[in-house]
């Protein structure tokens, strides 16, 4: 299957996190015929030179997740990114069992209030933001990849302290069936 990405070939975009979306995106559908994808934007007040913020917001947001939703399972990728602001923030993209998440608003709602109560800026949620992954439906897989690809942008990229990471991913592992 032919994937496009959705960066500027001027600008050029990181492989690895190219590499780490479709492994993601292809780890969850080994799992479940039905994945919720969904996209959304993290902003923080202050700079900060690791990612031990983001770190423990994912970790909130998969432990909610998981009691909630009843589902071991929780694929993400975030980057970090820095431009004209003092203060990084992060695109991340999120992967759910879709038979049990069947529409991402409660979960958009989740990640607001985590944010609220860390007193961080509210979360940008884009226009048409999620996507319902079908095993074998390789066009809305197309769009969810473009869509996701946006990520790997090198624009934004590096300000950041030498041991932290431009991105970070779940790990979860293709189904061995």
């Amino acid at each position: 299957m032919k994937l496009t990405i959705n960066a500027d070939s001027a600008r050029g975009c990181y492989q690895e996190v190219l590499v780490a979306l479709k492994r993601e995106m292809d780890a969850m559908l080994s799992h479940y015929s039905r994945v919720l994808f969904v996209r959304l934007d993290i902003r923080q007040r202050e700079y900060c030179g690791d990612n031990a913020p983001m770190s423990d917001f994912c970790r909130k947001l998969k432990k909610h997740v998981s009691r909630h939703y009843k589902t071991v399972r929780i694929g993400y990728l975030w980057v970090r990114e820095l431009e004209k602001a003092k203060q990084q923030h992060y695109h991340l993209v999120l992967m759910l069992d879709g038979h049990k998440v069947r529409h991402p608003s409660r979960l958009i709602r989740r990640v607001e209030d985590i944010a609220e109560g860390w007193d961080w800026p509210r979360p940008y949620t884009p226009k048409n933001c999620y996507y319902f992954l079908e095993r074998g439906d390789e066009e809305v897989y197309r769009d969810a990849f473009y869509r996701g690809s946006y990520l790997a942008k090198e624009r934004g990229k590096g300000h950041k302290a030498n041991t932290a990471n431009n991105y970070g991913r779940s790990a979860v592992r293709v189904c061995a069936d």
